[in-house]
């Protein structure tokens, strides 16, 4: 009865695998490779995209430290395109500039960040000093302007001259001097 026995009774299944070890290793190994992966990721990032110094401006605001460049024969810190080494100051004109105009088949809007480029924080006074006569002046440039135009890249950079002419314009005339380089449109929506 005894053989009977051990007959009926069931095998235990057998477990492959070996069991905890082999689990505890492969997630050790798992570990290790992502950690060489984050770690070899970090130095890669680091020389495709080098950190730059943070600096407090003359305004108490931080910025990026500019990039000291010296030139060949010189030895000078000069930045190569305007030949000055302050830092780019940017000022945003606030609220967008609003425009309507006539199209063939309706009126049609036109929505403008405006923000203009300088080195000089007295020349970011003087900008929001004479604001009101600048934003004034710019919407007397915008308006009529044609759809179709507007539309082209052309266009556009034809009417981003004729905007800094006029910023120039007003502040040679109030300060003395043009002060702001540049202008850029940061936001251009027709609808």
């Amino acid at each position: 009865m005894a053989e009977e026995a051990a007959e009926k009774a069931p095998e235990k299944p057998k477990r492959s695998g070996g069991g905890i070890v082999p689990l505890i290793v492969n997630g050790v190994g798992v570990f290790a490779l992502s950690l060489a992966a984050v770690v070899v990721g970090g130095f890669v990032n680091a020389k495709l995209h080098p950190t730059q110094e943070l600096v407090q401006g003359p305004d108490g605001k931080l910025m990026l430290k500019p990039e000291e460049k010296k030139e060949a024969g010189g030895g000078g810190e000069k930045d190569h395109e305007s030949g000055s080494s302050k830092p780019a100051i940017y000022f945003a004109f606030d609220p967008p500039l609003i425009v309507n105009f006539d199209d063939t088949q309706s009126v049609r809007f036109l929505q403008l960040q405006i923000e203009v480029l300088t080195r000089d924080e007295k020349t970011v006074e003087a900008v929001k000093l004479h604001q009101p006569v600048m934003r004034n002046n710019l919407l007397m440039l915008m308006n009529g302007r044609d759809y179709k135009t507007l539309m082209t890249r052309e266009g556009k950079e034809s009417l981003r001259q004729e905007c800094l002419k006029e910023v120039q314009k007003i502040l040679k005339k109030e300060t003395g001097s043009a002060g702001v380089e540049d202008l850029y449109f940061s936001s251009f929506v027709v609808q």
